[in-house]
C-alpha cells in the first residue's frame, strides 16, 4: 500500500512541476521587410508584428518610460548597408489613464504593429538585431518578460 501512495505522491510532484515550469509566451512575433523588391536608396520599413494572446497586453514605447510598465525597447546591429530613419513607432496602439501606474499608458491588444523607417544604402542589406517586451495579463495581472531577435538579409541568400 505504501508504494502505491509514494507512487502517487511522485506523480502528482511531477505534473505540478511540469505545470509550473511552463515558460509564457503571450506575444508571438513576426519582423518583415514593407516591400518585398526594392533598389538602393529607396526608403522600406522594417515592420514588427505580434500576435497577442486573448485577455494580455503588451506595451508599446511611447509613453513615460518612468511611469514603470517595461516600454518595448529595439536594439540594431550596426550595418553600412542601410541607415535607420527616425526611431521605431507604434501602429495604431491605444492609449489610457492607468490607475496602477497613475499616468497615460499605450499598449496593444491581440495584435501590435510597430516600424522602423530605413533607406537602402547598399546590397545585400543585413538587418539584425534584438528587442525586448513586457506583456501583462489583463484577467492575473502577471507580467511576462520577453525577448526576441531578428535577422533579415535581401536579397536571401
Amino acid at each position: 500500500m505504501s508504494r502505491k501512495i509514494t507512487g502517487l505522491i511522485i506523480m502528482v510532484m511531477m505534473v505540478s512541476a511540469a505545470s509550473f515550469g511552463q515558460i509564457l509566451t503571450p506575444s508571438k512575433w513576426k519582423v518583415e521587410l514593407s516591400k518585398k523588391e526594392f533598389k538602393v536608396g529607396e526608403v522600406i520599413d522594417i515592420v514588427f508584428k505580434a500576435t497577442i494572446d486573448k485577455t494580455w497586453h503588451l506595451y508599446s514605447n511611447d509613453f513615460d518610460p518612468e511611469l514603470g510598465p517595461i516600454l518595448i525597447e529595439f536594439d540594431f546591429e550596426e550595418d553600412a548597408s542601410y541607415e535607420r530613419i527616425g526611431n521605431v513607432k507604434p501602429i495604431n496602439a491605444k492609449k489610457h489613464y492607468d490607475k496602477t501606474w497613475e499616468g497615460e499608458v499605450s499598449y496593444f491588444e491581440d495584435t501590435a504593429e510597430m516600424r522602423q523607417q530605413i533607406k537602402v544604402k547598399s546590397l545585400p542589406l543585413k538587418i539584425e538585431g534584438t528587442f525586448d517586451f513586457q506583456t501583462c495579463s489583463d484577467v492575473s495581472g502577471q507580467c511576462v518578460m520577453g525577448d526576441d531577435e531578428f535577422d533579415i538579409t535581401y536579397p536571401a541568400n
